[in-house]
This record gives structure tokens, sequence and C-alpha cells, in this order.
């Protein structure tokens, strides 16, 4: 059996069929509760590790991809509807001694602007002082957190 079936397998039976069954629970709770609250949740808590399992194995699948595709010297295929290429990430440069690259290219330093020291703005305005030009907001909308009990 390939690496990559072996890896599909193991992502199903360790981390996606155990979120898939706790949300199909939690749906199932819900369709036989007088109120379907306390099972949402559940479910809301079944889909937080649905996604967390399915973002692991995508990139999980994608390295074995990639190492099944390198090891046979394959640089693109097409697989059913869809084509895979392995691509080498973008080349940037990495500064490692900035005294030395500013001695050698004082032109590549440019001033900053002045940056807003948000968290002591927000802190000060907390405390109640009145700034002009500045005030508090709410960041987006309500929202529910919802956390495994201590």
């Amino acid at each position: 059996m390939s690496d990559v079936l072996n890896a599909m397998n193991r992502i199903h039976a360790d981390a996606l069929k155990p979120a898939m069954d706790a949300w199909i629970d939690a749906l199932n709770s819900a369709r036989k509760a007088n109120d379907p609250d306390t099972p949402t949740v559940a479910g809301i808590v079944a889909l937080e590790r649905l996604k967390a399992a399915s973002d692991d194995a995508m990139k999980e699948l994608r390295v074995a991809l990639y190492e099944s595709a390198a090891s046979q010297g394959v640089l693109s295929y097409e697989a059913g509807p869809y084509v895979v290429t392995i691509k080498q990430p973008s080349i940037g440069a990495v500064v490692f001694d900035e005294a030395a690259l500013r001695v050698a290219a004082p032109d590549l330093f440019v001033p900053q602007p002045d940056k807003i020291a948000t968290p002591e703005l927000t802190r000060r305005l907390k405390a109640g002082e009145h700034l002009p030009g500045a005030e508090l907001d709410r960041k987006g909308a309500p929202s529910i957190q919802i956390r495994g009990k201590k």
C-alpha cells in the first residue's frame, strides 16, 4: 500500500471519523431534544474539531503527495480533473547581518513613518482619557465563546 493511501486511512480513522461521528451524534441529539441549544453547542465543538482535523489532514496529505511525486522525479501530473504541479517556494532576501548591509548599501534603508502605539491608546481611552481624533469602538459583531468546563 502506498504511503499516501496509508496517510489517508490513518487520518480518516484517527481524526476525521471521530470528529464526524461527534457531529452526527450532536445532530441526532438536536433532532430529538425539546431544546436543541445544548446539542447545538456540542455540534459546534464537533465542527471545530472537524475543521482543525481537516486543516491538518490537508497539510499532511500535501506533504505526502509532494514526497511521492518527488521520489519519482515527477514535477507535474494529471489527477482526474485536476493538474498537480510541484512548485518551489519563491526566492526572497534574508538579512543575517544588518550592520554589514547598512555599510554596503545604505540606500536600501528607508525611513519608516510614525506608528501609533495602539495598545497604549486603547488603555488610555479605556481609562477615560479624552484624546481628540481617537475613540473606542468594538471590532466586529458579538460572538459566542464555547469552552470546556474545568
